[in-house]
């Protein structure tokens, strides 16, 4: 009967095992074509029936893109996204947490409204941005990309935090309170340190959201002193041809902040989720 019992068990560990490993595989194998295709020269590229690795790699499409625009396109991506995400943590950390341990009359309507604006696409965002920034003369600036991101970060981020804060330990917040503590002082000295799992979970989520922006940084960009690496990539793309070769090499190079970042938060980024999952 045991024994029965523990092979079911086995089964069934060998059955999540097997669905990992397939999911794992469908993610891997585009990153790794993209990977294999900036290697390969263009006559490689465009020949039927294709292959997975370069007979004859090549660095040529590496050093196309280091010698284009596209080094000022990472440094204005990387602007953009860390700008908005750094704003979004000042304004949503407090946020999240005056939402969940600080209600007031009108705070849940107040609450959805901030979220509730994520749900707009952000092609219906564009036009009010692109009149408002020309107003301004902040168009074709990375760092006003940052200011317009937050539309698509801030929601996201207060939504995530909200829902860490609001089970945290009310217990700790009474003795703060007790020991003479304001909201501010409570929130920067006990509250942050030890939610941190979860804000960086909103980190990451929120860098990956600016990260990955391209209808907004269309609109507000017109050269490359402005425009960010999700432009910079459509350039490749004319009338006549596909430059794959060189598409492949910058989206290679475009991955490599976001790989970093996952393999440095991963531990972090799993406690996080864990710790959202199985509260309340």
């Amino acid at each position: 009967m045991l024994g029965g019992s523990l092979q079911r068990s086995r089964m069934g560990d060998l059955g999540g095992y097997i669905i990992l490993v397939v999911i794992c595989v469908l993610f891997v194998i585009p990153i790794l074509w993209i990977f294999s295709t900036s290697l390969k020269p263009t006559s490689e590229i465009l020949v039927t029936p294709t292959t997975m690795f370069p007979r004859h790699p090549t660095l040529e499409h590496y050093a196309a893109a280091f010698a284009s625009d596209f080094r000022r396109y990472l440094m204005n991506s990387l602007i953009a996204a860390t700008g908005s995400t750094l704003i979004g943590l000042a304004i949503s950390i407090p946020a999240g947490f005056g939402f969940a341990k600080y209600p007031f009359p009108g705070s849940r309507s107040l609450l959805s409204f901030a979220v509730v604006s994520r749900v707009f696409p952000p092609i219906a965002l564009a036009l009010p941005f692109f009149l408002q920034f020309r107003a301004i003369g902040f168009t074709d600036n990375p760092w006003g990309l940052a200011i317009a991101y937050l539309s698509i970060v801030l929601p996201l981020m207060i939504w995530i935090l909200h829902g860490f804060f609001r089970d945290f330990p009310d217990e700790l917040l009474d003795a703060a309170r007790v020991d003479g503590l304001g909201a501010v002082r409570t929130l920067v000295r006990i509250v942050i340190p030890l939610s941190l799992p979860g804000i960086g979970v909103a980190t990451l989520f929120g860098f990956l959201v600016a990260w990955n922006e391209f209808l907004l940084a269309l609109t507000l960009t017109r050269t490359p002193a402005g425009q960010t690496m999700p432009v910079g990539v459509s350039t490749l793309i004319t009338q006549f041809q596909v430059q794959w070769g060189d598409m492949m090499a910058v989206a290679s190079i475009y991955l490599v902040p976001v790989f970093l970042v996952t393999v440095i938060t991963q531990r972090g980024l799993v406690r996080g989720l864990m710790g959202g999952a199985t509260k309340g």
